[in-house]
Order: C-alpha cells, then sequence, then structure tokens
C-alpha cells in the first residue's frame, strides 16, 4: 500500500500554507482515498496533482 498523506502534511511537503492546499483540494474536488474520522487522506498521485494546481495557481496570478 502506498503512502497516505493528511492535508497538514501535504502543506508541510509542498511547503505552502494549509489554506492553500485545501482551497486546491475544493476547487478541483479531488476526493480522499481514505479516511481516519474526519482527517481526509490523499495518496501520491493526488499530492503530485495538488502540486500541479499549486504551481498553475502561481503561474496565473504572475502571469
Amino acid at each position: 500500500m502506498s503512502d497516505l498523506f493528511t492535508t497538514g502534511q501535504i502543506a508541510e511537503m509542498l511547503r505552502e500554507p494549509p489554506t492553500r492546499v485545501e482551497y486546491i483540494i475544493r476547487r478541483h474536488r479531488l476526493k480522499p482515498v481514505d479516511r481516519v474520522g474526519i482527517i481526509r487522506l490523499f495518496n501520491e498521485v493526488q499530492v503530485a496533482a495538488i502540486k500541479e494546481k499549486i504551481f498553475n495557481m502561481q503561474i496565473q496570478v504572475r502571469g
């Protein structure tokens, strides 16, 4: 089984504010692969997608 990450862990890995990661998840309607109580868990593929979407968002803002 691959590693699963919370939104806080994803924010730390990407060095982004947790609110930005949560915004991307909501905006693009990314569904967690699993839950532990109310905590959403995302896999490595989803983390890569979140990273790409944050990068694209930053380019649009600066461009």
